[in-house]
């Protein structure tokens, strides 16, 4: 008879789990520029141009909660009370809206700070209105989460009025406000796009886990979420240097992805009343995951080195046709 395991325990417990890496401490290093030059400007003294940082990675690679982590520790982004005891929102957080063009970022953020956009404006005069409102409302920063979708079926006139409206934000009269944009590699083109934009900005990597480099990582990752997290053992066909690899290719190298995929194994070993997680789990959650095949199966397959994850559903999805085709 199947052990009572408390599984929503087991969740919540792993769901609290943070892996402290050296990127946190890189990540803060460029967020601790943007607040040094703020209180620079603040002060009157000239300040650096460069005032808004890309966070560029793949998806599940953790930069989206890395910020959302270290974001509340930056004191002179924190919300506050005026002096009416009103609260004052410093940071806006927001992602691009669908479809998202100049006007639609613009009340985007403007609805981030509860402000309605009331008559008729043209796209100029939203754009006053919205730089008046910013430094009316004591914002000094803004992030913006999966940037990338800014690309997405617009033209390249567009795009580049998009450009001109972040370079725009950052240049508010009397009023520094810094930016921070995420999102996945697609995003280093709206980057290149634009020389001054790019002229304006930092820029930080998320770069996927390698095999063997990572290694180490990758085993404190599997046994603080099986043993400390979930309280589980592990079975020895998860604790050779082959399964490490293969791991690491299923997570296509993505920390985030890593940590969910070994999160997922020990639920599932939880939910079928075990306390020892096994190879099996870990093939069962990646093909519920991808939609693979057994014969493109990471963790069985004959042929593991080769396997590309993205590529787990190309055997029935439709070919791509060509326009001349078409």
């Amino acid at each position: 008879m199947a052990r009572k395991i408390d599984v929503d325990a087991i969740r919540a417990r792993s769901h609290q789990r943070y892996f402290d890496s050296g990127r946190d401490k890189v990540l803060m290093g460029f967020i601790e520029k943007l607040r040094k030059n703020a209180r620079a400007l603040e002060k009157g003294q000239r300040g650096s141009h460069r005032r808004s940082l890309f966070v560029i990675g793949e998806t599940g690679s953790g930069k989206t909660r890395s910020i959302k982590r270290i974001l509340p520790q930056i004191d002179e982004w924190t919300p506050v009370k005026n002096q009416w005891g009103d609260p004052v929102t410093r940071l806006l957080c927001i992602k691009p809206p669908k479809p998202c063009n100049m006007r639609a970022l613009a009340v985007e953020l403007l609805s981030a700070m509860g402000v309605p956009l009331r008559g008729r404006k043209t796209d100029p005069e939203v754009y006053v209105f919205l730089k008046e409102q910013l430094k009316e409302r004591g914002v000094r920063a803004i992030w913006i989460d999966e940037m990338q979708d800014v690309l997405r079926n617009n033209t390249p006139k567009a795009i580049q009025a998009i450009q001109d409206v972040l370079k725009a934000l950052v240049q508010i009269d009397d009023w520094p406000i810094h930016t921070i944009y995420s999102g996945v590699p697609a995003l280093a083109a709206f980057l290149q796009g634009d020389r001054q934009l790019a002229r304006r900005s930092y820029v930080m990597r998320y770069e996927p886990m390698e095999y063997p480099d990572d290694e180490e990582w990758i085993e404190k990752i599997i046994e603080t979420t099986c043993s400390e997290d979930c309280g589980m053992t592990r079975a020895d066909d998860t604790r050779t240097d082959v399964f490490r690899e293969k791991l690491c290719i299923a997570a296509c190298g993505a920390f985030g992805t890593l940590v969910e995929i070994v999160q997922e194994a020990c639920f599932r070993a939880a939910e079928m009343g075990r306390s020892q997680v096994k190879l099996s789990d870990f093939s069962k959650v990646y093909e519920e995951m991808t939609g693979c095949t057994r014969r493109d199966n990471v963790f069985v397959a004959p042929n593991w080195r080769e396997i590309v994850p993205a590529n787990a559903l190309d055997d029935i999805a439709p070919p791509v046709k060509s326009r001349r085709s078409a």
